[in-house]
């Protein structure tokens, strides 16, 4: 599978281990990190596309398919902010 951008509309090609899918949980599985509030939302709104055209959360994958999947940002990881420095009261 690609790596997938935040910046730019990233095509991915389904293969043999997502056939038979449905779409709202392919796209669970592969933007790890993105809340599936989110993920409901890009589908409603018709930035997911697949084969061309709008999709619903139900629709299933078939090999060979191409979806095109939006630029969205991942939630950051919950130990990556630095530590508060200790103040003197």
């Amino acid at each position: 599978m690609n790596e997938l951008s935040k910046d730019s509309v990233s095509w991915v090609t389904v293969g043999g281990d997502a056939e038979g899918q449905r779409i709202d949980n392919f796209l669970l599985r592969t933007l790890k990190g993105v809340p599936k509030s989110h993920i409901y939302r890009i589908l409603r709104s018709g930035e997911v596309r697949l084969n061309k055209g709008r999709v619903r959360p139900d629709a299933r994958l078939a090999r060979g398919d191409v979806v095109r999947v939006p630029p969205v940002r991942t939630a950051a990881q919950a130990g990556a902010a630095a530590p508060a420095k200790g103040r003197r009261f």
